[in-house]
This record gives C-alpha cells, sequence and structure tokens, in this order.
C-alpha cells in the first residue's frame, strides 16, 4: 500500500526517556513527562534561562565540543523543536517495558526548573497522552523494531504500515469511530504484517486447522530451513514449518532436507506467493486463501496485533485474495 491508495498518513516519531545523565530515575522521568502532559528530552544547559529560543539553544549546544553535544546533539534538539509538528504522535515506554503514545499539541519551550532539572527533562513538547498503555502485541512491529539497539533520543518513524496502525490506534485508544481504510485482507497479509505476525499467524492456524500441537521452546530463529517443530495430536508425527514474508520464495529442497528423511510432515508459506523446486518434496504450501479464511472465521484467536491489522482491512468475509500472489508460483 502507497500514501496515495489511502488517507494521509500521519507522521510518527520515537523518543526513550532514558536519561543517560547519573542518578535520573526513568520511573520518575516517565511519570514527570506523563502527568505534567508533555514530551522532552535532555541537554541543560546552565547558562540559559528556561523559554530560551530554540535557535539559540541549538546554536549553544552546537557549540560544545565535549561528548554527547555538538552538531548531532544540535540537530536532534532542532528535529525535536522543529521538524516535530502539532499533531505528530511520538512512542515512548515505560519502565515496564509498555508502550505509550502521545500525541504533540503545544510547540517548543526550554525548561531549567527544578522538576526539569530532577529528571533531566529541558527540552520540551505539550502532548495528549492516550489513556492507557499498550503491550508489544498492541503495537505496530516496526515501533517495536525503533527501541531495539541505540539511536537518536528523537527520531522519526517511516515505516508506512506503523503510520498507518499508529493513527488508526489513537481513534481506538479514545473510544471513536474506526474507519475502513483502503487495504484488503490480502495486502495486509502480503505487506502489512510484520514478518513474526505472520509466523505467528501461521503458527495458530497450524494447531486449529490441522490439528497440531506447537512445541513453543522448539521455535527456531537460528534454523535457516524452518521456525517450529510441531506433533501432529491424531498421528503423533512431528513437523515443520518454513515461513518467508516480503520476496523471499521458500527453498523447497532445504525445507525438505530438514526433516532429515525423517517421517516429519513439512509445511511452507511465502506471502510472496513463490516457491522454488518440486511441491512434491513437502507435505503441503499453505495457500494464503486459507489463511484469510482462517481470519474471517475464527479472528477472536489471532494475536492482537493480527486482529488489530485485519481490523484495518475490508471486509474480511468478501475478500478475494488480493496483494496476494497465486500459491501455486513454483520457480
Amino acid at each position: 500500500m502507497k500514501e496515495s491508495d489511502a488517507v494521509e498518513l500521519p507522521t510518527v516519531w520515537r523518543t526513550k526517556l532514558r536519561s543517560t545523565v547519573p542518578g535520573v530515575d526513568h520511573t520518575a522521568q516517565v511519570a514527570h513527562c506523563v502527568e505534567g502532559g508533555l514530551i522532552g528530552i535532555g541537554w541543560r544547559l546552565d547558562e540559559l534561562a528556561s523559554g530560551t529560543s530554540l535557535d539559540v539553544m541549538v546554536a549553544t549546544i552546537g557549540a560544545k565540543s565535549e561528548a554527547g553535544w555538538g552538531r548531532t546533539a544540535a540537530q536532534t534538539v532542532h528535529r525535536f523543536g522543529a521538524q516535530a509538528e502539532i499533531g505528530d504522535f511520538v512512542w515512548t515506554r515505560d519502565t515496564s517495558g509498555r508502550y505509550l503514545l502521545a500525541r504533540i499539541s503545544g510547540p517548543y519551550r526550554y525548561d531549567i526548573s527544578e522538576a526539569a532539572r530532577a529528571v533531566d527533562v529541558h527540552q520540551v513538547r505539550a502532548v495528549e497522552w492516550a489513556q492507557r498503555a499498550l503491550n508489544d502485541l498492541d503495537v505496530p512491529g516496526a515501533v517495536i523494531r525503533c527501541f531495539v539497539g541505540t539511536g537518536s533520543s528523537f527520531s522519526r518513524i517511516h515505516d508506512e504500515g506503523a503510520r498507518l496502525l499508529t493513527g488508526w490506534l489513537w481513534e481506538k485508544l479514545h473510544g471513536r469511530p474506526l474507519p475502513k481504510l483502503s487495504i484488503t485482507p490480502g495486502q495486509v497479509l502480503a505487506s502489512q504484517l510484520d514478518p513474526y505476525d505472520v509466523e505467528d499467524l501461521v503458527y495458530v492456524w497450524l494447531q486449529v486447522a490441522r490439528g497440531y500441537v506447537a512445541l513453543p521452546r522448539a521455535r527456531q530463529r537460528d534454523t535457516p530451513a524452518y521456525e517450529w517443530t510441531m506433533i501432529d495430536r491424531a498421528t503423533r508425527r512431528r513437523a515443520i514449518a518454513q515461513v518467508k514474508t516480503g520476496s523471499v520464495p521458500v527453498v523447497l529442497a532445504d525445507l525438505a532436507r530438514a526433516a532429515g528423511g525423517d517421517p516429519i510432515d513439512t509445511f511452507a508459506f511465502a506471502t510472496c506467493g513463490d516457491y522454488v523446486g518440486d511441491p512434491g518434496l513437502v507435505t503441503e504450501i499453505i495457500d494464503a486463501s486459507e489463511l484469510l479464511a482462517f481470519v474471517g472465521e475464527c479472528h477472536d484467536l489471532l494475536p492482537s496485533r493480527v486482529r488489530t491489522w485485519f481490523e484495518l482491512a475490508d471486509d474480511v468475509a468478501e475478500s478475494h485474495v488480493e496483494g496476494v500472489a497465486d500459491s501455486s508460483t513454483m520457480s
């Protein structure tokens, strides 16, 4: 889906609220922002008074040569104060790992008050906070990935799916009517779900529709040929499955080889519908239409983020797998 195909996508940012200043209590830092109706970052300058203009602040920070200051820091503060606009969304997290969503409602200001000093929150914007936090199953996958590793104190989230879902979640968290967007269930499956979300969908489908018991501790992240080990409840046969997303095909010979000649069922699914090799090498190539039918029939069994994505789409029951390649495509 492209921006031109649907509503205008909002601008979305992320900040970690994890000051590196020694002695700052991060729980107090989050509380200061949420209770004060603001979002903020650090870079305290004692020589400048509260209310100092953004231009002066950026120039002063940029002129410093100490570690953590200088040009990069100045660019971050400018991004926060000028590029982020009223109406933009900001994701952050509390100290329990829950995700908090805010919407910028006021202009930039510099705060050197004692309360700001205590939590190292000096460059601030007024925001409206959503009324409750979300867990990782409710949040766009691209948002979660933005909090992994190091990065700028304040940065933009460019992923279109994350931007689309952020605006929708904002309306949902406020109890407002949720519009359907110009996206089909097939497009959700083909391009909007996070790779792990597609795996989870297939994972649940195999248990419900094919009668397998999944072994969570046997879910493989470091095995290129397959993701899970399962057991058929009726036959007690073991099974493995491989799921590929984006434009990556499933190489059927690799999946068959992973079975090692043992009596193991093998399942393959690629969102692009591309399977390299002889389909007779595996037990089943999962058809996208079966997954979409399952979504329509067993909506309440879906992981919450997967369910939310399909709620964004047109009526699943009327879908005709637009946006997903025919699973008979072989190379």
